[in-house]
């Protein structure tokens, strides 16, 4: 099992380019988007191309940059699974924080800020931002049957932590 965890791409081009390429490079069972597809440029809508080429795979966040209005199907606030006995909950980060909803690891985006850590027996993971960090460098992330992982566009990894029980 592999999902890749993007968020913030904020309507560029250049890095809905690099996503299309990514469903090569990293071959995911399921694409997961934190939110903040969109922004204000006819680009944006090239993101439309990609979920209707991998609909099956992927499931949408809405950020606070995003309308409803350019999607088939409503955006949700967060997408709750379960990961080998983990609950995962996912969501943009600017309605929800990890106290708000019970889960081991929380996956948010809206900071534009990798970040990958334990504590309080939870787990705390931000793959950043695809296109636009605030802080270091555009990245993304993964999660396998036991790792989370996070890696900049060169393919490196910057972060990992094993999750498994």
């Amino acid at each position: 099992m592999k999902y890749l965890v993007v968020s913030d791409i904020h309507g560029s081009s250049e890095y809905i380019s690099y996503l299309f390429r990514l469903m090569q490079i990293e071959n995911p069972d399921k694409v997961i988007i934190l939110g903040d597809m969109l922004s204000i440029n006819n680009e944006c809508l090239r993101i439309l191309d990609f979920i209707e080429e991998y609909k099956d795979k992927v499931i949408l966040i809405k950020g606070n940059c995003d309308f409803e209005c350019y999607f088939n199907d409503p955006l949700l606030d967060y997408y709750r699974e379960e990961i080998n006995g983990h609950v995962f909950i996912f969501t943009h980060g600017h309605l929800y924080t990890y106290d708000d909803l019970p889960c081991n690891v929380f996956v948010h985006g809206h900071t534009h800020i990798s970040e990958l850590k334990e504590f309080d027996n939870k787990i705390l993971f931000n793959p950043g931002s695809l296109a636009k960090p605030r802080v270091g460098t555009n990245s993304y992330g993964l999660i396998t049957d036991d790792e989370l992982i996070i890696k900049d566009v060169n393919n490196n990894v910057m972060k990992k932590l094993r999750y498994r029980k």
